[in-house]
């Protein structure tokens, strides 16, 4: 896996052959096929913002790490852009202390590209903004995310998918776990413009809670002005089932062990992309300490 670490606005390492930098974007040359991930660490940077570039016929895998224990605010902004033809696999791991963070990320998806992006949350206090252009017919996206909120963590995820050419399609999957007096709030809007025919919107939003004072509020929304269309949305609220933990407690688990076991199935999805062996131990013994 080769990496990339981006520190007070500049690139502290080695770029990998062919990749560019400057004025805060980072460029992927156009068709190039990368079996390895390429890992991006944005570290300990506050008011960071730079954009990313695949350009045409790349498939590429990325992780980025967003991570910081300034407990100051922090606003970050972040875009990456799919040209023509490309497929980006993406994953952000969001593990902040700001009391009072921001994170606005745009994703664009030009014609016949494919994004599949993948969220894992577990900061202090957050407001994540995540908004995808579905620009170009035959633009696809698949998001999946998931926040976990323990003791005092308020976090709230905002997926945005607009399509705005025919022929595209949208599908998000977004969990939020809270424990203690942990909040989640996740807004899910799918968007499909008038005159895009042939779209396709569905959106699953799911929110489980392990104590009762841990809030989850879930909000799926879709707003079509399409008639030549195929759309859907879920969401449900609570507790993990009942003959679910009763089961794993006669098999000679504890209520605790129980939800733990349950909830990192639920989060299996996002620990399985991540390559990077300290960073994955890392995601999973905070989700852990939380439940």
């Amino acid at each position: 896996m080769k990496s990339i670490v981006i520190k007070n606005h500049e690139v502290t390492s080695k770029l990998p052959l062919g990749f560019t930098y400057q004025n805060q974007t980072l460029t992927i040359p156009k068709n190039t096929q990368y079996q390895d991930p390429i890992k991006i660490t944005v570290a300990d940077d506050n008011n960071e913002s730079f954009e990313i570039v695949v350009l045409e016929n790349t498939s590429v895998k990325i992780i980025l790490e967003l991570a910081s224990n300034d407990t100051d605010e922090n606003n970050y902004k972040f875009n990456l852009i799919a040209k023509p033809n490309s497929i980006v696999k993406y994953l952000l791991v969001s593990e902040l202390s700001s009391k009072k963070a921001v994170l606005e990320h745009n994703f664009k998806a030009e014609r016949d590209s494919k994004l599949e992006l993948i969220g894992g949350f577990v900061s202090d206090v957050l407001v994540a903004k995540l908004s995808v252009n579905l620009a170009g017919e035959g633009a696809e996206v698949k998001m999946r995310a998931v926040a976990v909120s323990s003791f005092d963590n308020n976090q709230t995820i905002d997926v945005h998918i607009t399509h705005n050419a025919p022929n595209t399609y949208g599908d998000m999957t977004n969990i939020g776990i809270a424990n203690k007096n942990g909040k989640i709030v996740l807004n899910g809007v799918e968007k499909i413009e008038k005159g895009m025919k042939n779209a396709n919107a569905f959106q699953t939003l799911k929110g489980i809670i392990t104590s009762d004072t841990a809030s989850v509020e879930v909000n799926p929304i879709l707003l079509i002005d399409e008639y030549d269309v195929k759309a859907g949305h879920g969401a449900t609220i609570g507790k993990i089932q009942e003959d679910v933990l009763f089961y794993l407690r006669s098999r000679g688990l504890t209520q605790k062990e129980a939800e733990k076991l349950i909830i990192n199935g639920f989060i299996r999805p996002i620990v399985d992309e991540i390559d990077d062996e300290p960073l994955k131990e890392r995601f999973v013994h905070v989700v852990n300490s939380r439940i």
